[in-house]
């Protein structure tokens, strides 16, 4: 009945399917984002447990206690190596820099795309920059350490920072994504389901018609056997 309506209902219903998928996308998206927070996060308390540990080795002359101080630290540093290197995204680390981005469709549009950008953890980074620190050589060593550990804790900080505004942002695209699947679903529905008071109306209209048309034949029917009797009694009289 309307040849213009159903190909843009075959169009709306290309792009519901379409939307559908790029929120599985940004679930995705989300997941990993997520898990980058997390491990950020751990990184971060460590941090904090690594710049205690450099204050007390600061404060301790005895330099057989600060080798223990510096075998924990080290210790420490093999958890943030660890945690760095199994925060992955097909099968690619995020954390220390062997993946630096990765690109999220969250459209249905060839340019509807969400760039992450990912930064490096590891203990040698220029963030970072925590794995030359040694807490046994001397108390002035260890002062020196906080420094670091305090820059390198700013850093972490700041990634998160990052990480967060990205899960906001893609939270955001999916609530959007799915208003567009609501809307574009109720126009579906108004060009290809049947509006029922007006398809009752036409079947009213057309069972009259109908039965008018059968009185008609009825009427003509009686008039035909009327004039042929008429004829026929004319004749035999």
């Amino acid at each position: 009945d309307d040849p213009t309506g159903y190909a843009r209902a075959v169009k709306l219903k290309a792009e519901i399917g379409s939307f559908g998928k790029a929120i599985d996308n940004i679930n995705q998206g989300i997941t990993l984002v997520q898990s980058v927070d997390d491990s950020i996060g751990q990184v971060s308390e460590i941090l904090t447990k690594m710049r205690e540990l450099a204050v007390q080795a600061a404060g301790e002359n005895n330099a057989t206690t600060r080798a223990t101080y510096q075998t924990t630290f080290s210790s420490y540093l093999s958890d943030i190596t660890n945690i760095v290197d199994r925060t992955k995204y097909n099968g690619s680390s995020v954390l220390n820099g062997t993946t630096t981005s990765v690109s999220i469709q969250t459209g249905i549009n060839a340019n509807d795309t969400k760039t992450l950008t990912f930064f490096d953890m590891s203990t040698s980074s220029t963030g970072l920059n925590i794995s030359g620190i040694d807490l046994s050589t001397s108390t002035s060593d260890a002062s020196t350490a906080i420094t670091t550990l305090d820059s390198a804790m700013s850093t972490a900080g700041s990634y998160l920072t990052s990480i967060g505004a990205y899960e906001s942002s893609l939270s955001f695209t999916s609530d959007l994504a799915s208003e567009n699947i609501q809307n574009k679903t109720a126009a579906y529905g108004n060009i290809v389901n049947a509006d029922m008071a007006q398809e009752a109306t036409n079947l009213a209209a057309a069972q009259i018609r109908q039965s008018s048309a059968a009185a008609m034949v009825a009427q003509g029917n009686l008039m035909n056997r009327e004039m042929v009797t008429y004829l026929l009694k004319g004749y035999t009289g």
